[in-house]
């Protein structure tokens, strides 16, 4: 016997080489990116919770929660599943969204689950003649989904384990995990966690190589190392939903969130005012119904739902407490706003709530005196106080509705059209005007033209002409395109007459033109020009009903009307005048009038 140390086991347990084998892979420090995406397995030993028993339960499978692997910043969730029989697999198992889904309900309000998704993971890594490249692949997210081989497991075919991670520490707080299992019955159940117990918990995950150094670079060291296992989460996990699905769900949790109930008006957008519910949920939280709406000045909250022409709103309001009479920064009512609008339920509530239908707010124009000039007169006809239209205003109305309509008798598409009326002309007489033989000029339809209509330089080199006939007639110019609202041509063609174009420009706005007796006397965007309250062309401003908000002329009917008025022509039937499908006689522009 003698006290020299052998070489068998004493000397590996001493820390010296083993037998002169080469190394192959070397464990790299521990980094701040560790278990950003699957647990620190190969640098800690986690502190290890019991589970929480049973957290799902169905007539033949029982989801049970075993023990929570805590890491210093990361915890992973080991579930197993039993079961009391084995059915066979249906078609498809592993791709319906109807399998397990687990997720957990965060004390900071979010949700993590394990139908969260992918994303793509860039991974750098070493090739075997040592050159570093990168990949990218899918990477699970949320609650990821772990091979179970990645800890103890018992195999059998009546129980299968489950292991979720969550990259991050629970937030303290009351925290819940959710499971439910449609394909096996288990609905939506929810079990309480000791939060304040994992996160305590993670101060005892113990670091195996704190002093791990570098391994050596270049020939010396390992080049590269690679192994292949077969496994994976188990098949019954329901698979991570598709983008459209998280947008839905996205959707539904923001909608949830909508309709909590809460002591302010911020947040609600122009079309808010329209939900009836979301009004009433923030009514019910406090909010003031007297309050000003978020960004204006004086504009209270009943202003807001009158001018959307939400009566189920405008009801929830006042029965709160608001001022049926309340001005905003331009000196109108509620009832104003809902005159313009034209909902009848807004109005009636109004009306009953005592609003006052009669005190002028622009000019001489009042709530009641507007809606005498719509279907809605019954309405306040009989009020106290009514007034009644005069007679020759209410033959403007009939007059300029009856304009609208001959614009208005069905769908015209107007976006980028070009259009102007001239009053008193024949066909012949405004082609000769624009420089051309009306006896080249026959009407065709728009696939027979002298252009390419997908050229969008060459339409612009021709103008179509259609009589307009009425009391004044003329005819109409169009184009797709802003030629028939240019100065240059409408001087050419208005001499001895008028002549008003419109350009409904597809970037924004609607242009106006207005020539007398060739000269342009008037032009801008419609919207500032005229006609507008307190400037341009006031009776045009009522009559065409610029003023009305709801429901909105379609295709800038009353726009067309307002432009053929302006030239001084009255006629019954324009729509197709204007239509560039319809056949018309198309007109080559002279040099001088193109652009």
């Amino acid at each position: 016997m003698t006290d020299e140390p052998d070489d068998g086991p004493a000397g590996a347990l001493s820390g010296a080489p083993a037998d002169g084998r080469p190394v192959v892979a070397a464990l790299r420090p521990s980094t701040a990116a560790a278990g950003e995406y699957a647990p620190p397995a190969d640098h800690f030993a986690p502190a290890v919770l019991p589970g929480a028993g049973v957290v799902g339960a169905g007539a033949e499978v029982r989801v049970v929660s075993l023990a929570w692997s805590v890491w210093p910043r990361a915890v992973t969730a080991r579930l197993t599943v039993f079961r009391s029989v084995r059915r066979q697999e249906s078609a498809g198992e592993g791709q319906r969204q109807s399998g397990l889904r687990v997720g957990l309900l965060l004390a900071d309000g979010r949700r993590v689950t394990s139908l969260d998704g992918t994303v793509m993971r860039r991974v750098t890594y070493t090739d075997a003649q040592g050159t570093p490249r990168t990949a990218a692949t899918p990477q699970a997210v949320g609650l990821i989904p772990l091979d179970p081989g990645l800890g103890p497991s018992h195999r059998s075919p009546f129980r299968t384990d489950v292991d979720l991670y969550l990259p991050e520490l629970p937030p303290p707080g009351a925290t819940e995990l959710v499971v439910e299992w449609p394909d096996e019955g288990i609905s939506e159940t929810r079990t309480p966690l000791d939060t304040a117990a994992i996160r305590a918990a993670a101060q005892h995950a113990r670091e195996v190589w704190p002093d791990l150094p570098e391994p050596p670079a270049g020939p010396a060291g390992p080049r590269a190392f690679a192994h292949v296992e077969r496994g994976g989460p188990p098949a019954f996990l329901a698979p991570p939903l598709t983008a459209q699905q998280r947008a839905e769900l996205r959707r539904a949790q923001e909608a949830r969130q909508r309709y909590l109930p809460r002591a302010d008006w911020q947040g609600m957008g122009y079309r808010d005012w329209e939900d009836a519910a979301l009004v009433r949920a923030r009514l019910e939280g406090g909010a003031p119904a007297g309050g000003v709406a978020e960004g204006r000045a004086a504009t209270t909250p009943l202003h807001m739902a009158a001018e959307r022409g939400a009566a189920e709103a405008v009801a929830a309001l006042l029965a709160h407490g608001a001022a049926a009479d309340a001005r905003d920064e331009a000196g109108h009512t509620p009832l104003w706003q809902a005159a313009r609008a034209l909902d009848e339920g807004s109005v009636r509530a109004l009306l009953d709530a005592g609003a006052d239908a009669w005190t002028p707010q622009e000019g001489a124009w009042s709530p009641g005196r507007l809606l005498l000039t719509t279907p809605l007169a019954p309405l306040v006809a009989a009020l106290p106080g009514a007034v009644r239209l005069p007679a020759a205003e209410a033959a403007a109305f009939t007059e300029a509705d009856a304009l609208v309509a001959a614009f208005d008798t069905q769908g015209l598409w107007t976006e980028g059209l070009g259009a102007a009326f001239v009053r008193g002309l024949t066909e012949d007489e405004l082609i000769r005007r624009l420089g051309a033989d009306p006896a080249q000029c026959p009407p065709v339809d728009i696939e027979d033209a002298p252009f390419d209509e997908d050229d969008y330089e060459e339409t612009l080199r021709y103008v179509g002409v259609t009589a307009l006939p009425g009391d004044p007639g003329g005819c109409a110019v169009t184009q797709q395109g802003y030629l028939p609202n240019d100065g240059a041509v409408l001087r050419a063609v208005s001499a001895g007459t008028d002549a008003c174009g419109l350009y409904f420009n597809p970037k924004g706005g609607t242009f106006f033109t207005l020539a007398r007796e060739g000269e342009v006397v008037a032009s801008d965007e419609l919207g500032t020009l005229a006609p507008q309250p307190g400037q341009g062309d006031q009776d045009a401003y009522w009559r065409f009903r610029f003023w009305q908000t709801r429901p909105r002329f379609p295709y800038g009917a009353n726009a067309l009307a307002y432009a053929c008025a302006a030239a001084g022509m009255r006629v019954s039937a324009a729509r197709e005048a204007v239509d560039n499908r319809s056949a018309r006689r198309w007109v080559p522009l002279p040099p001088h009038l193109q652009r």
